[in-house]
């Protein structure tokens, strides 16, 4: 198979996740693959034969993404409050206020960082986005009438889509090296253009983690994180 003409970065340097304790650079068990075998994320493997870790290039960035999962939905502690209650459950069983996130959320997560090294497709640079138009077409997805661009690449609406992409670029070899040409995939997070993230594939030959990754530091995640306390500024969210 001839390598398609593709922006290629490497060696991102260090990089950042928060994954859960004790091994948060692990691969994910795959009994945790609960999408027809296949994890969820937006860069997992479509025919769910590899897996995928996410890293960010900061703590901070790390946490932008998961605290977007815990975000209230505009309105909703009127909405709550505008349900009848006429035997006065709510306060015989109460949750936790919209906006909220319980301290334990942390006790169950760990921090660090690593210095990456590979070769990694930036999936929405020009070059790439015209080169995997070439072999995607929204239509094949069921995405309807829309252009394959990069604000396509971006949607969370499009996973089989750009699962597929995921797959198609960990099948691409290096004519010359006679090795993988990519080993991951760069991209920007949905929440921001300036936060850079990674996601780095699998290989068959892989141990625990990725051979990719050295120098791993551990750092701790607490109430007082400043990172943890911007990205929960940024969300409207508050630790309880």
């Amino acid at each position: 198979m001839s390598a398609p003409a593709l922006e290629i970065t490497s060696h991102p340097g260090t990089v950042w996740r928060v994954g859960f304790a004790p091994d948060p650079w692990d691969w994910s068990d795959w009994k945790y693959a609960h999408d027809d075998g296949r994890f969820g994320g937006r860069w997992d493997d479509q025919l769910g034969q590899f897996r995928t870790v996410y890293a960010a290039e900061s703590l901070y960035a790390c946490l932008i993404e998961l605290l977007a999962k815990l975000r209230p939905s505009p309105g909703i502690d009127e909405v709550v409050m505008a349900i009848p209650d006429p035997d006065a459950q709510a306060e015989l069983y109460p949750e936790h206020p919209a906006g909220t996130v319980d301290v334990s959320w942390l006790s169950r997560r760990q921090a660090g960082s690593v210095t990456l090294a590979g070769r990694f497709c930036f999936v929405t640079h020009s070059k790439n986005v015209a080169a995997l138009r070439l072999h995607f077409s929204p239509a094949d997805f069921g995405i309807g009438d829309v252009e394959f661009d990069a604000a396509l690449l971006k949607d969370s609406e499009a996973r089989h889509l750009t699962r597929s992409v995921a797959r198609w670029l960990y099948e691409q070899d290096d004519p010359v090296a006679g090795e993988p040409l990519i080993d991951g995939i760069e991209f920007r997070s949905r929440h921001g253009d300036e936060l850079r993230a990674w996601a780095i594939f699998e290989r068959a030959d892989d141990g625990s983690i990725s051979p990719l990754l050295s120098d791993l530091r551990e750092v701790e995640l607490t109430p007082r994180t400043p990172a943890l306390l911007a990205a929960l500024h940024l969300h409207g969210l508050r630790l309880r």
